[in-house]
């Protein structure tokens, strides 16, 4: 179950730095560091500018990597987090 966990945790992460690097593009460094420093920001950015920069299957498929990391996540319970 934990591998599961960081299988889909690399395929957000991939999804977050695809959705950076146009960040990055249209917003300038300023915006793009902010947008590296907290992913909530990246996250609303791609969602609101998603039909604009054409990242709209990114989004959806970031979205459902999110909801499936915190199913497989809360499902394994707190000791899990302990086991590394």
């Amino acid at each position: 179950m934990l591998a599961l966990s960081y299988i889909f945790g690399i395929g957000w992460l991939i999804c977050f730095i695809l959705v950076v690097i146009k960040l990055f593009k249209k917003e300038g460094v300023g915006l793009g560091i902010l947008g590296v420093i907290c992913a909530l920001y990246t996250f609303i950015w791609g969602w609101i500018n998603h039909k604009k920069q054409d990242i709209t299957t990114i989004m959806i498929i970031w979205s459902v990597l999110i909801v499936i990391s915190l199913i497989i996540n809360l499902s394994m319970g707190p000791s899990s987090f302990y086991n590394f």
